[in-house]
């Protein structure tokens, strides 16, 4: 009896302890560990990229955690993930859903950053998905179409190439331009070889040129600028005698004007400028009268006047 319940006991114990390593096993499989400086984190996808529940957490190509969770959240995905340590990772840390064996599965790898400012445990690290096998072979099967015309395109393209190569005429055409291309290029050659030391001569000459003509600038400067001076002198001058002379022309107009409402004035009024004018009857009496004044003074000057004065009486 006692050894039979001293037998269980042992394998109870042994159970347990199989059981207990099962366990921790499973736990060191999955990444999940206990440590007292392990830290949450959020990770914001635009998709999940393939990663689920238990996909390692790398840091560096360092193995720090696990994925815990991924949901959908505000039009993308959040995934939640376990790190043993994140005091080196910085504001701007970023991460990287790839591929971790080529036979399949995904890991989340995490880019510490650069930034002065640590990373807040309560803010999200932003991240994106990067392509993988399958989605290549996706994009190769999209764009195989696009590839089957290209090559149809290609292959029309170089049987025309082959039609018009095989007319004789074009191919010719090609000869005697290559033929007229290498014979310009030797005449040129040529020519250069013949007229290097007038080409020379003359490019020196334009240098001397243009050193003499800057050095009779610099030279007659001040002259230049005192004739200047004295054109924008006389110009301000002429423009002050066209604003005097603008002034004498309105003031002609003005007594054009008073001129003009005077004889309108004499034409119109009845005045005596008017009547000696405008009036034969007037300007008849005063010439009648005129010629008896004359007459008058003409017996005054020939026979001088009679007169008889009575003073002091009376008739």
């Amino acid at each position: 009896m006692d050894v039979s319940r001293s037998t269980e006991i042992r394998v109870g114990i042994v159970s347990v302890i199989s059981i207990a390593l099962l366990v921790i096993g499973i736990m060191l499989g999955k990444g999940i560990s206990f440590s007292p400086t392990q830290k949450s984190v959020a990770v914001r996808l635009p998709a999940s990229g393939g990663i689920d529940a238990g996909s390692p957490v790398v840091v560096l190509g360092v193995r720090r955690g696990t994925v815990t969770q991924v949901q959908n959240d505000n039009g993308g995905v959040l995934v939640t993930a376990t790190l043993d340590d994140i005091s080196d990772l910085k504001s701007d840390a970023n991460a990287l859903v790839s591929i971790l064996e080529i036979t399949g599965g995904k890991k989340l790898e995490i880019t510490p950053g650069t930034a002065t400012s640590p990373f807040n445990p309560s803010a999200e690290i932003p991240g994106r998905v990067a392509a993988d096998i399958g989605t290549l072979v996706g994009v190769l099967g999209d764009a195989s179409g696009d590839i089957t015309g290209l090559i149809k395109r290609l292959d029309t393209i170089s049987m025309a190439a082959s039609d018009l190569l095989r007319d004789g005429s074009v191919v010719a055409n090609i000869k005697t331009m290559a033929s007229d291309g290498a014979l310009a290029l030797t005449d040129l050659r040529v020519f250069m070889q013949n007229n290097r030391g007038t080409l020379t001569s003359t490019i020196q000459d334009l240098k001397t040129l243009t050193s003499e003509l800057r050095e009779s600038v610099h030279r007659n400067e001040p002259a230049v600028s005192r004739i200047i001076a004295r054109t924008e002198t006389v110009v301000k001058n002429l423009e002050g005698t066209l604003s005097k002379a603008d002034g004498a022309l309105a003031n002609v107009d003005t007594l054009t004007t008073r001129v003009s409402g005077m004889v309108n004035d004499i034409r119109t009024n009845k005045s005596l400028i008017n009547a000696l004018m405008y009036d034969k009857t007037l300007f008849g009496k005063l010439d009648t009268t005129l010629i008896s004044l004359q007459k008058v003074l003409k017996d005054f000057g020939r026979e001088g006047v009679n007169v008889n004065v009575g003073l002091g009486h009376r008739k």
